[in-house]
């Protein structure tokens, strides 16, 4: 194992894993149908997938502030755990953590079949995770968070809670396809947020047809109805109109406002911004650098904007030379990196 290994190093070793992926029949593996729905959807991307992992290991281990008294990397929001399998490929070890059960077995008996298993299996949200860190007396090097940020309900208590994690100089990379700053992506991320208030989401990953009855407004509507059955439907689906980003508490409390007063709640904060109103996990946030950069320091860490890349391996010629065009154009330092990065990537430093 390397103390700072380069780049292409990583990348190397994140295109054998990719290779090994390829070769896996998870239909002999016995995991849950959604761990084979998320691993058949991710082998539709994976060597832009390989990059994206091997772009934030590298950028972790580029850390001359670390003591390095830690070889333990975290995969926060690790899904399916390709990002863990590169960690334990590259000779370090590896907490797979995550909300679902289904997902970690998914990664124990992938990571068995790849040679790549994780060490340690944290299920829960982050306060599971920093509780397990501190009760086993813990200390990481870094943690990595790929496309997590933009569902969790509090990214500013997310800072705060794994702020414990590490000692002085520990890093965290995170990456979110929820880009606000780029035009093009902010504008396909508004239509996800529309899709998901008026006609629903996707069942699973195999299929993309989208399921009504769990549309934004549906699940707010029926809530209010369950709590205030004396109001009448087109009452209700204005409350739920005007309840958008608020979970079931606060929905409540509005919708007793409006009983009470005779006065509609104000509208939503959030421009296009919707959640889960039962969990609170946000579809897709679209959150500015400059609120993740406070909310970051106020936390005691500094932090830095990286430079995203394009995927250039479509079907497309065409695409794959825009791609390649804007790609180069990133790696100059100028003031639009984050209006031209498809992604938006943060690395922070505890202080």
């Amino acid at each position: 194992m390397q103390t700072h290994p380069s780049l292409k190093r990583i990348q190397e070793v994140a295109f054998q894993l990719q290779d090994d992926l390829l070769q896996l029949d998870i239909d002999a593996l016995d995991v849950s149908e959604s761990v084979k729905s998320y691993f058949r959807y991710d082998l539709t991307k994976l060597s832009y997938v390989s990059k994206c992992n091997a772009f934030i290991l590298y950028h972790l281990l580029l850390n001359p502030k670390s003591k390095k008294s830690s070889t333990i990397i975290v995969d926060h929001g690790a899904g399916i755990g390709l990002f863990s399998f590169l960690v334990k490929r590259m000779g370090y070890t590896c907490i797979s953590h995550d909300l679902f059960d289904e997902y970690l077995d998914g990664i124990r008996k992938i990571g068995t079949a790849l040679n790549a298993r994780p060490d340690y299996f944290v299920l829960g949200d982050t306060n599971a995770l920093v509780a397990y860190c501190h009760f086993h007396d813990i200390n990481i090097l870094g943690l990595a968070s790929r496309n997590v940020i933009e569902h969790l309900p509090d990214y500013r208590a997310f800072f705060n809670d794994i702020a414990s994690l590490g000692p002085e100089g520990f890093s965290i990379v995170i990456t979110t396809s929820a880009n606000i700053h780029n035009p093009l992506v902010k504008r396909l991320h508004l239509k996800i947020h529309k899709e998901y208030e008026y006609k629903g989401s996707r069942v699973d990953m195999d299929h993309p047809d989208l399921d009504e009855s769990f549309s934004g407004i549906q699940l707010r509507s029926a809530l209010i109805k369950n709590h205030f059955p004396q109001l009448d439907s087109e009452t209700i689906r204005r409350l739920a109109i005007l309840n958008r980003s608020y979970i079931e508490k606060e929905i409540l409390k509005r919708t007793e406002y409006y009983i009470q007063s005779g006065h509609w709640p104000s509208p939503p904060n959030e421009s296009s911004n919707t959640c889960d109103p039962i969990t609170g996990a946000w579809v897709e946030r679209l959150v500015a650098y400059a609120d993740y950069q406070s909310a970051a320091q106020a936390a005691g860490f500094s932090i830095e904007a990286l430079p995203g890349f394009y995927n250039t391996n479509y079907s497309s010629f065409i695409i794959n030379c825009m791609s390649i065009i804007l790609n180069g154009l990133l790696r100059f330092k100028h003031p639009f990196i984050l209006n031209l990065s498809p992604f938006l990537a943060m690395k922070l430093t505890k202080k």
